[in-house]
């Protein structure tokens, strides 16, 4: 089950580091800026319903 965890943890890292690169884009564009709007902060910000595994 630790290999799962794992990559659960890794699928958030890389949430957040699209947030990230996306709220520093909308500072150098025109229009409103998601900067320090909706910040996810790490795994305490989501919620596991379920674990899915699917083999052969």
């Amino acid at each position: 089950m630790r290999i799962y965890s794992n990559l659960l943890d890794q699928a958030i890292r890389s949430i957040i580091d699209v947030k990230e690169e996306k709220d520093i884009d909308s500072l150098f564009s025109c229009g409103k800026t998601s900067a320090l709007l909706d910040t996810i902060s790490g795994l305490d910000d989501f919620e596991l319903i379920t674990f899915l595994v699917i083999q052969d």
